[in-house]
């Protein structure tokens, strides 16, 4: 078989690395086919072997390729660059010329040797030279009394104490004092910002009350009684003030809407009035011309008159019901404006209640809402308090941690729970709980 240039370097190179590679004590998970069987040692350099391989992550030496992982392939008897696999749901990843081949549950080494008799069973490689390397395993995820809950990045070697201090350590009131103080500030912080929320939002139900009748000023007797002892009547005055500037606008507003409106409709009815009358007089109009239709009609009969004479009389007749058609096709109009207006009225003043009645309800849940905080808040500011008066406690504080780690292969695939101590190795893709022992 006859190899491009390139590929002769890149083997070379290969041959030189993993002979290199051997004195190595560590290095990420990586395997290469060939005739002879790899050293873990030599494996572990393959991902050399291309200088656009991607950077390859460590994981134990006999981790096995699980869902979610990213590998690097390369054929190295050709010349195109590696390729980036990610493990599908089903186990499987697309590899060059086989297509979708399933490679979950193997170890590197045991990965490479199914590819390497998968390509010799199809009989698309004589003697194919495989490279496979891991770029990026699952990440660890930390859970439960720990100060940034989340996943973090695995590295070889990584146990129970250095994956809590990925998530910034133990998280609990009396692990520190300044933490402690800290702590209650924020909390203290906290009730204050809540009893101003309280105060605002009472003020804004009185003033909604005072949209529903109308008035131009806020009365704080509709204030809701379960808040009303965190209202001050002598320090509201400016956001009373605020509310009221509010109220007003909304008044004038609506009252112009309602107005213009109510003139509109004056005005249509005024304008009915008017073509009720003209369609009266319009129809005396036609009768007085239906009369003389009738005469000019029975002169002609008796050949008194003529003809165009009779004809100048139907077309004036004619024209008097075409403008009395006009009138009640314009009344007709005029009484669907009207409607319309009228509609627009009632509308406007439903639609202003229905608003105000759901700010109102959005309201009485916000402050229970409220309420609630706060007496959470109060109610964590005292158990501190009495985490600080028995300052011996901080000694006895410990945590327990627990691992959920998946266990088999394929449909004996499962998750079991392992109890774990501050050394306890852990693997890529495990899940750890942290939580204070006697809680």
């Amino acid at each position: 078989m006859k190899f491009p240039a390139q590929t002769i370097f890149r083997i070379v190179s290969h041959i030189a690395i993993v002979a290199t590679a051997t004195l190595s004590l560590t290095g990420p998970v990586h395997a290469a086919g060939a005739s002879t069987a790899s050293t873990p040692s030599a494996t572990a350099s393959g991902a050399a072997t291309a200088s656009a391989m991607p950077t390859t992550q460590a994981a134990p030496a006999a981790y096995r390729v699980s869902v979610g992982d990213v590998l690097s392939f390369d054929i190295l008897d050709d010349a195109e660059l590696p390729t980036s696999l990610t493990i599908a749901t089903d186990g499987a990843a697309a590899f060059p010329l086989i297509g979708t081949f399933k490679i979950e549950g193997r170890t590197i080494p045991e990965a490479v040797d199914a590819l390497r008799s998968e390509y010799l069973s199809r009989q698309l490689l004589t003697d194919p030279k495989l490279s496979l390397s891991i770029v990026t395993v699952r990440p660890v995820l930390i859970l439960g009394e720990v100060r940034t809950p989340g996943s973090f990045a695995y590295y070889p070697g990584l146990t129970v104490e250095q994956a809590v201090g990925l998530a910034g350590g133990p998280q609990t009131a009396m692990s520190n004092p300044a933490d402690r103080i800290l702590a209650q500030a924020k909390l203290r912080g906290t009730i204050e910002e809540t009893d101003v929320e309280i105060v605002r939002e009472a003020v804004y139900t009185a003033r909604l009350y005072a949209q529903l009748r109308g008035s131009e000023k806020v009365d704080l007797k509709d204030i809701p009684e379960s808040v009303k002892m965190y209202v001050d009547e002598t320090s509201v005055g400016p956001v009373v003030a605020i509310e009221e500037k509010i109220l007003k606008t909304d008044l004038l507003s609506t009252r112009n809407q309602m107005e213009i409106l109510n003139q509109s409709i004056m005005q249509t009815e005024a304008s009915l009035t008017i073509l009720d009358k003209l369609k009266e007089q319009q129809e005396e109009v036609v009768a007085l011309n239906e009369q003389v239709e009738a005469r000019t009609l029975a002169l002609r009969k008796r050949e008194l008159n003529t003809e165009s004479e009779l004809s100048r009389v139907k077309m004036a007749t004619s024209s008097e019901k075409s403008r009395l058609l006009e009138l009640i096709s314009e009344i007709g109009r005029s009484n669907r404006e009207l409607a319309n207006l009228k509609l627009q009225l009632e509308t406007l003043k439903a639609n202003r209640e229905k608003e105000i009645l759901t700010l109102l309800q959005e309201r009485e849940a916000t402050l229970k809402k409220l309420e609630t905080q706060r007496q959470t808040t109060k109610e964590q500011m005292v158990l501190m308090a009495a985490a600080a008066v028995d300052s011996s406690k901080q000694e006895q504080v410990s945590f327990l941690y627990k691992i959920d780690r998946e266990t088999g292969r394929g449909e004996a695939k499962s998750r079991q729970s392992i109890e774990a101590t501050n050394v306890t190795a852990v693997l890529p893709g495990d899940v750890i709980f942290v939580s204070i022992a006697g809680l």
